[in-house]
């Protein structure tokens, strides 16, 4: 068997010359692109920092309520336990606009904080009170009571459980 030197070269040549071949498009390809894109606007895209995403804000409109609705009222959260002392809130889902009161009574003895007057349901039907649960007030359940109104004969009660009881200690 015979080697053929010169076919051997010529295919070694014709190899060479088409992987030159492809680098030149592969290159050239490359800057046609980079070229393209530049004459896009994405000046965004490249800025040194990425353009923080910003969430799609929906706003929650308030319920219209019917005219002749019923009048309701459920507490959605009360804080308990609380020690003496401390602080204390309740928050109320009820009818929008409601006239609302709260009473709390410890003891068989209707407390007189500054937190606790009448209020109006916000535009969600939401009312809140906050008030400081005497230093006095004995540890127990105690009855947090509120009613929410539309008018005379559209009322709606609803009651939660109040406990008081003493710091622990460590």
């Amino acid at each position: 068997m015979k080697i053929d030197k010169k076919r051997i070269i010529k295919t070694i040549r014709n190899i060479i010359i088409s992987f030159v071949v492809l680098l030149i498009l592969a290159v050239g390809g490359g800057v046609g692109y980079i070229w393209y894109m530049g004459q896009q606007d994405n000046s965004a895209s490249l800025s040194s920092e990425p353009e923080p995403v910003k969430p799609k804000t929906e706003s929650i409109k308030p319920a219209k309520e019917a005219a002749n609705a019923k009048a309701s009222a459920s507490i959605q959260s009360i804080t308990s336990p609380v020690n003496p002392g401390l602080n204390a809130s309740v928050y109320v889902k009820t009818n929008v606009n409601a006239a609302c009161k709260i009473s709390v009574v410890y003891n068989k003895i209707a407390s007189t904080d500054s937190g606790l007057k009448d209020k109006t349901a916000d535009e969600y039907g939401i009312v809140s009170w906050t008030w400081t649960v005497e230093k006095t007030v004995p540890v127990g359940k105690w009855p947090v009571t509120v009613t929410c109104g539309l008018d005379e004969k559209r009322y709606a009660v609803a009651v939660g459980d109040l406990v008081v009881e003493l710091p622990a200690k460590n």
